[in-house]
């Protein structure tokens, strides 16, 4: 495969949308002149066209030092007798597919650092038609843009298997990059933004062009009718020890109407009932106070009245900051003033806001900084009117970034990395199902003088509640080395659940106050990776096969300017276990042929080495990593090809070789 760039424009003549309209309808690229001049003799750029240029080829059309699009050759070339000199006035043809359209808010950041890094002011374009062979700013681009879409396109694909079954298992041997392909979809998935927006352009975005939910919105205000119709402003005065605390598996107390009845509208998590002072302890079946243990239980309930009514009626938080923590004032005040108060009330995503905006957060108050973020909301809408509601903005913000976790976001405003990320666990032999799903804890009890056995849900129950809690967003969970537990085990019920999405099932624990029963949403995907070299892993039976679907993640060349490829070599240690690697290389849907060094055995997709083992990446300051490559040959490539010669998977000679002497001399 050839690289090239094109201008497809006669004399000025035709306009950019013009020849983007000739490339959708003729599916077309061609010159104006003739095969020959008038004594015969071949002309240079159709002879190119015509002799060089092959079927699988890339083309860059442009437009000057316009870039317009990126094609694909799909035929030989022709004469098209029928030209309209004023649309498709191109006689010399080979049809094209188009990969994409040149997106100046897509690709031009790539184009304007290319140009910086050549020191240049706009791509060459001196013929019209060159072929890239040097390195500069116009071939680099043509090679950045093509691998940025192959990229986008094979993700893409993966991305479509995974939405219809839910769950994917990328497979391949070692060293294919099945982890970060695995991590890239899952970025793709988490966050759409392929403009490349800053955070604050997402935003502003949002509130030019976003949408209310109304239905969601209308929910809302009914669901904190009946809140107040329980909870009035001006009656917590009379507010008794089973109003108020959690813990009698009652859906009428305050705090569960904070924790969980209003969850949907800005989600308050305790993290103990520390936050609330007084609770009912299942276990002693009474009342105990979480601190201030040397104050009775009832004088505490007065103080809380107190608390509460100076929170509600004047939003006072004097009182209620010496007995809670902020986020549960915040999200009281959210529950009776939600014009006033933002429905966010953790504090680390609060600050990770402040990071987005470029505002203080330091030495602030969590509650200063909701305020902080409610007059954000306000400003926008004035300067946007739409009926977006700080629900809708809320929803919006979590959707986008990833503001719950610390560390993801720098104090440093270049560097914010505002991305939702996915979650990811290794397995390996040991690992069970009251690992992965649920199991059970042991804690001390109320009282600190004994045990407590516990159900309790594991990262993949966690991560299906949260999928659950917010139907509009996705979440992925990656599991690497998916294949080195015994799968059956660990999914138990589940393994129905994974294919019927929604359904419930019954797990083999209860929950205290939540029952046994576990569902997983359909907004919840699962990658897997699996190394297929490994032998030694656990067998994956035909039920769990036919939930998940098994994508090949194959070695490859590479072509990247943030990494030296050793091409060469990479194709020496291929021969080992392929023999039609040229024709593999340039179309990858060529079924691999076993070289007469694999053993019969084997495929060579399940053991063939991948790209990985040779790459150098590009640090700053022209630093390589490894500095010498030679380390990676030496440590990492030999060795498991010499692992692969004990294990009989390579046999044979080499030009009359042992293939072990021929591997110990790369």
């Amino acid at each position: 495969m050839n690289y090239w760039h094109l201008q497809l424009q006669p004399d000025d003549k035709l306009s950019i949308d013009t020849i983007k309209e000739v490339l959708k309808t003729k599916k077309a690229i061609g010159l104006g002149e003739y095969w020959e001049d008038k004594n015969g003799n071949p002309v240079s750029d159709p002879k190119y066209f015509k002799n060089d240029m092959k079927i699988g080829d890339i083309v860059m059309v442009r437009e000057t030092t316009t870039p317009i699009a990126l094609v694909k050759i799909m035929g030989d070339y022709y004469v098209e007798e029928n030209s309209n000199y004023e649309f498709d006035w191109f006689p010399l043809r080979r049809n094209i597919e188009i990969i994409n359209f040149y997106d100046q808010n897509i690709h031009q950041n790539l184009l304007n650092n290319i140009l910086k890094e050549y020191n240049t002011k706009h791509i060459q374009a001196s013929k019209t038609l060159t072929f890239c062979e040097n390195d500069n700013a116009t071939n680099n681009f043509i090679w950045q843009w093509h691998n940025l879409e192959n990229k986008k396109m094979e993700s893409q694909k993966k991305i479509d298997i995974l939405k219809y079954k839910k769950q994917i298992i990328l497979q391949g041997p070692p060293g294919t990059g099945k982890t970060r392909l695995a991590k890239e979809i899952a970025n793709d998935l988490l966050n759409d933004n392929p403009q490349n927006l800053s955070p604050k352009e997402l935003i502003e975005n949002f509130f030019k062009l976003g949408k209310s939910d109304k239905i969601y919105n209308e929910n809302f205000k009914n669901r904190l009718e009946e809140f107040y119709d329980f909870f009035p402003k001006d009656q917590f005065s009379k507010m008794e020890l089973d109003d108020y605390c959690i813990g009698k598996r009652n859906n009428t107390n305050f705090c569960w109407w904070i924790e969980k009845g209003l969850d949907k509208y800005g989600k308050f998590t305790p993290g103990n009932s520390g936050n609330y002072v007084i609770y009912f302890s299942k276990t002693d079946e009474d009342y105990r106070l979480t601190k201030f243990l040397k104050e009775g239980i009832f004088d505490m309930l007065v103080n809380i009245q107190n608390a509460l009514s100076d929170l509600a009626e004047k939003e006072n938080i004097a009182e209620a900051s010496k007995l809670f923590g902020d986020s549960f004032i915040i999200k009281i005040l959210n529950s009776y003033y939600p014009e006033k108060y933002f429905p966010i009330n953790g504090r680390t995503s609060l600050v990770n806001l402040m990071k987005i905006f470029d505002m203080s957060f330091k030495k602030i108050a969590t509650i200063e900084l909701n305020k902080n973020v409610q007059n954000l909301f306000n400003e926008y809408k004035n300067r946007y009117p739409s009926d977006i509601t700080t629900l809708d903005f809320m929803h919006f913000l979590y959707s986008k970034f990833d503001l719950k976790k610390d560390g993801n976001l720098y104090e440093d405003s270049n560097e914010l990395d505002v991305s939702r990320k996915p979650n990811l666990i290794q397995f390996h032999p040991s690992y069970t199902y009251e690992d992965f799903v649920r199991g059970i804890v042991a804690t001390p009890n109320d009282k600190g003088e004994g045990i407590i056995y516990k159900a309790e849900d594991r990262s993949l129950i966690k991560l299906a509640l949260d999928a659950k809690d917010n139907q509009d967003n996705n979440y992925v969970l990656i599991i690497d080395e998916i294949n080195r537990a015994n799968l059956s085990s660990v999914l138990g019920e589940l393994i129905y659940a994974l294919e019927y999405r929604g359904k419930e099932v019954d797990s083999l624990y209860e929950i205290d106050g939540e029952g046994n029963k576990i569902t997983l949403p359909s907004n919840l995907y699962d990658i897997g990776t699996m190394n297929t070299a490994d032998r030694s892993v656990g067998h994956i039976d035909y039920a769990i096969r036919r939930r998940f679907a098994f994508v090949d993640v194959l070695p490859k060349e590479l072509n990247d300017d943030k990494i030296i490829f050793h091409k060469d070599l990479f194709r020496e240690v291929s021969t080992l276990f392929i023999e039609n690697y040229d024709e593999h290389i340039s179309n990858e849907k060529v079924a691999l042929k076993r070289a007469k060094t694999l053993s019969e055995e084997f495929r060579p997709e399940d053991v063939w080495l991948g790209h990985s083992y040779f790459i150098q990446k590009k640090l700053a300051e022209n630093l390589l990593e490894p500095e010498d490559f030679r380390i990676r040959i030496d440590y990492e490539i030999k060795p498991i090809l010499l692992e692969y010669v004990k294990d009989g998977i390579l046999i044979g000679k080499v030009d009359g070789k042992a293939i072990e002497d021929y591997i110990k001399a790369l």
